[in-house]
């Protein structure tokens, strides 16, 4: 096994997916996480940016999961699994929004856009996962 996956190997189970779920839930529920810092970019870009927070959570439910296990290939149903959870916490993190009226929306669209992003990583890993894997 190679250093980088030694390393990745002694980090704590779910460490990863932990951290990654905090700052998307800081991201998502805070009333104006970035402040004036916050980048002015094209209509319609905060459901890329949803795409890419909640695919990359699934990414990390997917790695962490792998990484404990020896980094054997996943199986499609667990890649289902990671996927389902990721959309999950995107719906709730809407639901929430409209429950706290703190000035956050909720949009529908936005759990489209987790969903899409979601599903592109995770049919990504599908596809990928051989090039990193050990198979069993």
């Amino acid at each position: 096994m190679n250093n980088a996956k030694v390393f990745l190997t002694a980090l704590p189970s779910w460490i990863l997916s932990l951290l990654t779920a905090i700052v998307i839930l800081w991201l998502t529920l805070s009333p104006d996480p970035l402040g004036d810092d916050a980048p002015r970019l094209f209509p319609g870009a905060d459901k890329v940016v949803h795409a890419m927070m909640f695919g990359f959570l699934a990414i990390m439910i997917l790695f962490d999961r792998q990484r404990k296990d020896g980094w054997r290939t996943l199986s499609v149903p667990f890649i289902f699994l990671g996927a389902a959870l990721s959309i999950l916490m995107g719906v709730g993190i809407e639901v929430a929004q409209l429950k706290m009226d703190m000035g956050r929306g909720y949009e529908v669209a936005d759990m489209v856009a987790d969903a899409v992003g979601v599903a592109i990583c995770s049919l990504s890993w599908i596809l990928l996962q051989h090039r990193w894997s050990n198979r069993s």
